[in-house]
């Protein structure tokens, strides 16, 4: 496991010191030793043969000199904002020095001791770039790190390898995120995947974020305490919401929660319900149709469609739609939000009390908390067929994985997260759960039968009609599923 709950203090202190290193005499001066080595939640008996004498994550490479090689990684630009490619370029605009010196001091480390020079190439459309380049065959990068929904179409295009047939990558170290492997082989092929490699994952995973003084007001039980004693499920999170919600003025009234049409499927996934399921043979099949599955999203939708008294949409608060939305949480004017660590680092600049919790469990029966990743935005990592050299781009790939454990992900969540972002202990506590149960669905990153579209375009004519519209699209979404199995036994 990362630092234990009462050391975080001490490790935030060791890695506050660590960046200051970085940002001065460590940049320049080749010293290996200097960059912070803690990890997201982790099993360390599991990842001991990963480590060296100094606890520093290493990958399982041979010592090679690449004679000045340059590996050309396409990355999204700064077109992205919040979601551009924090990966790999050093010019962050959400989190500034923190990030980038992490990633020059990653960079440096892998060009020094490989002889090799890392180049971004920025795109503004990575989808289009990239199938450009499959068909050109020009070898213009020897990587790309598309979205995992991008990498999903891909996948399904035939235009990327299979990263298990890699010698170089071994998707069993740590530095790769098990759960989204898992999710996204199909057959034990694995097309693309995330882990360390990017902070996105991260970033975009959802939390429940609350308001303390909405909490204290109600007289309502501490969410804290819901989440420890395994009582935080879905129903007393709707209790909750509606006994928060006023009836005043709009620039007045108090929401008991503000979400989004898309959020369905991410109350859905907390509950560890998806679109598809693995069989024994790891090939996906259609598991929403499950008695318990439909029983969930029916429920869920029949909450969202009553929703007008107690909750309000992003998409219907007007333009700029996410900033106005934005402001109804940071102004007080709503108990319970469901968003990715984003928000949470764009918060800093509030007044606001909040907290944070994990969604909530479908009922106390469910045995873990789970945390809905989104694919959408989250960075993946994929070799398109078209690079010159596969073996190359394997071996890099895995370098900067590798050492991206041991400065990115510590810098973001130690430092970030835990240092910056958080304004309480209790969510410090938190998180662990958060992260410690991170769910992807391949149904949604494939959009079988845009079952995606399905469930927001339920929320928002505010329909509970699930039946009905999963019988719509219930063939389509089957046979989508064949197709891509055909594909990867290719």
């Amino acid at each position: 496991m990362h630092a234990k709950y009462f050391c975080r203090f001490a490790s935030i202190v060791l890695l506050a010191a660590v960046l200051i290193c970085s940002l001065s005499s460590c940049k320049t001066n080749g010293d290996e030793s200097a960059s912070p080595s803690l990890a997201l939640s982790e099993n360390v008996s599991q990842t001991d043969a990963y480590r060296d004498e100094n606890g520093s994550y290493v990958p399982d490479l041979p010592a090679k000199d690449w004679g000045e090689r340059e590996f050309r990684v396409l990355v999204r630009s700064s077109r992205f904002g919040t979601y551009q490619s924090d990966d790999f370029t050093t010019d962050s605009q959400m989190y500034g020095d923190l990030i980038n010196d992490q990633v020059y001091e990653r960079n440096a480390r892998i060009e020094e001791r490989y002889n090799v020079k890392i180049v971004p190439v920025l795109s503004d459309a990575l989808l289009a770039d990239i199938r450009t380049e499959v068909v050109a065959g020009t070898g213009m990068f020897d990587a790309a790190v598309p979205t995992l929904r991008e990498a999903a179409v891909l996948a399904g295009e035939g235009s990327l390898y299979d990263l298990r047939t890699l010698d170089s990558i071994d998707l069993e170290a740590p530095w790769w995120d098990e759960n989204a492997t898992k999710a996204f082989s199909i057959g034990n092929a694995v097309y693309f995947t995330t882990g360390d490699i990017t902070i996105l994952n991260k970033v975009c995973t959802t939390s429940m974020l609350f308001n303390k003084e909405i909490i204290r007001n109600n007289n309502m039980e501490d969410p804290y305490t819901l989440v420890r004693e395994h009582k935080w499920t879905f129903d007393t999170f709707l209790e909750m919401a509606k006994a928060a919600s006023t009836e005043a003025s709009d620039d007045k009234r108090v929401y008991g929660l503000l979400t989004g049409y898309a959020d369905a499927l991410t109350f859905i996934g907390s509950t560890g319900a998806t679109i598809c399921k693995k069989d024994e043979n790891d090939y996906p099949y259609l598991s929403f149709g499950e008695e318990r599955t439909q029983t969930v999203a029916r429920k869920v939708l029949e909450a969202f469609a009553s929703s007008g008294t107690w909750a309000i949409y992003a998409q219907e608060c007007g333009d700029p739609i996410w900033e106005t939305s934005f402001a109804v949480f940071h102004e007080g004017r709503a108990l319970f939000r469901p968003s990715g660590f984003s928000a949470t680092t764009k918060l800093r600049a509030y007044d606001v009390d909040f907290g944070i919790i994990p969604m909530p469990l479908w009922d106390e029966e469910q045995e873990n908390y789970y945390s809905y990743c989104g694919t959408g935005e989250v960075a993946s990592l994929t070799i398109p067929i078209s690079v010159q050299d596969p073996e190359f781009s394997a071996f890099i790939v895995e370098a900067c994985a590798a050492e991206a454990k041991n400065t990115l992900t510590p810098a973001y969540y130690e430092v970030n997260l835990i240092g910056r972002d958080v304004r309480d202990d209790e969510s410090e506590e938190m998180l662990d759960i958060i992260f410690g149960n991170i769910i992807y669905d391949a149904g949604e990153a494939y959009n079988f039968g845009q079952m995606n579209t399905v469930l927001a375009a339920l929320v928002q004519n505010r329909s509970a009609d699930i039946t009905s519209a999963f019988e719509a699209v219930k063939t389509q979404i089957n046979q989508e599923i064949q197709q891509i199995i055909d594909l990867y036994d290719k």
